[in-house]
């Protein structure tokens, strides 16, 4: 494969070829989009659920092409509206996504919770959150009830350091989430790519292609953090340029991933 300079490269002269105003333009369009969303009342965190998945496609896709050298028009955003099976295949494959990735999470902290809790304490530690969670069933409140139960760091030695304990916890869930994320990262690619394929194979099509490829990726996303630094300093508005680079280098090794496959 290329290495992650010469993609970082390629990727500046795809949008140096008049795409930069078009791609930041497809940037905040789809932000603004999928936040407001978010922002609908009631409905917003369902909808966000709902068409994350297929506006995550419609935003790859126009950086495909970015990549790919072909014209672009902010409507590639929407290409998975178009057409039935492409938005059941998003749909399908974010659901899956954020599913694994919750219960890889949960595996993460309960495994983290045995190796340093041990498991006599960890046992008492549930049970009183059970107890609390009981006593502050809503059919159960009382209104004399504390809003803060001491019992529950009762379960914990004094001993232990509260912040020692958090921080050690992330390693066994970031960790195995960033191992997930990189494994499914081309699934969005995938179904932008083939509008025929079902949402269950693009996942699985993509862990089959990161075989191998999983750190090459990470060390390319981790080239951007100099760059994600100055634009905080910028108050975020460089990210205004910086995403469309990055989205467009992550393309370039997308297509670079299947010639070398």
């Amino acid at each position: 494969m290329k290495n992650n300079i010469l993609l970082r490269s390629e990727a500046l002269a795809s949008l140096n070829n008049d795409k930069w105003g078009i791609s930041i333009g497809a940037f905040l369009i789809y932000m603004i989009i999928t936040g407001a969303i978010g922002l609908i009342p009631v409905v917003g965190g369902l909808g966000q659920l709902v068409l994350t998945g297929p506006f995550l496609v419609g935003y790859f896709y126009f950086f495909l092409k970015v990549s790919r050298d072909d014209s672009v028009d902010i409507e590639d955003l929407f290409i998975a509206f178009k057409s039935k099976n492409q938005f059941l295949a998003s749909l399908v494959s974010y659901l899956l996504v954020v599913l694994i990735l919750f219960v890889t999470m949960g595996i993460g902290l309960v495994l983290w919770a045995f190796l340093v809790l041990g498991r006599e304490t960890f046992m008492h530690f549930i049970d009183k959150i059970s107890e609390w969670s009981e006593k502050f069933n809503p059919a159960n409140l009382q209104s004399d009830l504390p809003l803060y139960d001491p019992a529950l760091t009762d379960a914990l030695s004094p001993e232990i350091n509260w912040a020692f304990l958090i921080i050690g916890a992330i390693p066994f869930i970031l960790i195995p989430v960033i191992y997930v994320s990189l494994s499914f990262s081309q699934t969005w690619f995938i179904i932008a790519n083939d509008e025929n394929i079902s949402g269950y194979d693009a996942l699985k099509e993509s862990w089959n292609l990161m075989r191998g490829k999983r750190l090459k990726l990470f060390l390319l996303e981790l080239s951007f953090i100099g760059w994600a630094i100055l634009s905080v300093l910028t108050l975020f508005i460089g990210f205004i340029f910086l995403a469309p680079y990055m989205q467009t280098s992550y393309a370039k090794f997308y297509d670079n991933l299947n010639e070398s496959s």
